[in-house]
């Protein structure tokens, strides 16, 4: 699986999916459409998701990878400018090991030299 470039990577928010404070957005990647839910806040230069949900209309997290959803996430604060990402996922209610809430996830922006 190759790491995707920032510009592989387009996000569209979609206002009239859900209603405030929820956000969803079309994430369009090289390995094909992700969308998000979340409530987003913003604290300072940090924007905080909480209750991330993702999925895959035509791909699955193996045709993802951790490396690829960072480089979403690294453009997603480019877009919204701001420093950090921090990522409190919603509870999984299905698939492999429902229950449990993730850990919160804390991602800095790199900027290009």
């Amino acid at each position: 699986m190759a790491l995707w470039g920032h510009n592989e990577v387009a996000i569209t928010l979609w206002d009239d999916m859900v209603d405030h404070p929820v956000v969803t957005a079309k994430v369009d990647t090289p390995a094909g459409e992700l969308r998000v839910m979340a409530v987003p806040s913003l604290v300072g230069r940090t924007l905080v998701l909480t209750g991330l949900h993702i999925h895959g209309e035509l791909t699955s997290a193996n045709h993802v990878g951790a490396a690829n959803l960072i480089v979403v996430a690294q453009v997603l604060m480019e877009m919204m400018d701001v420093d950090e990402l921090i990522v409190a996922a919603g509870i999984r209610t299905t698939g492999a090991n429902p229950g449990p809430r993730p850990g919160r996830i804390r991602i800095s922006r790199h900027t290009a030299a």
